[in-house]
């Protein structure tokens, strides 16, 4: 999926700007069943496991159009949820 490929990448982007190695992450994307109140209407939407593979800490944020999984990924990591 190209814009979940367009993130990916820019997260590890972010990743390296924080002085981390993005081979320490492993990220893994699960697409989300379709909203049955969408009114036919289908926007993709999926969830992003991201665990740090040195510390097995993970978080699981949503993407998608208009869902900024980047930033969540960015703000977990800047607290430190990972460490």
């Amino acid at each position: 999926m190209e814009l979940y490929e367009m993130e990916l990448a820019e997260a590890k982007k972010r990743l390296a700007a924080a002085g981390r190695d993005a081979g320490d992450f492993d990220f893994a994307m699960t697409l989300q069943p379709p909203d049955p109140d969408g009114g036919g209407m289908w926007t993709v939407r999926y969830d992003v496991l991201v665990t740090d593979k040195t510390t097995g800490k993970s978080i699981k944020p949503i993407g998608g159009i208009g869902l900024r999984w980047v930033d969540a990924f960015e703000a977990a990591l800047e607290a430190g949820r990972f460490a």
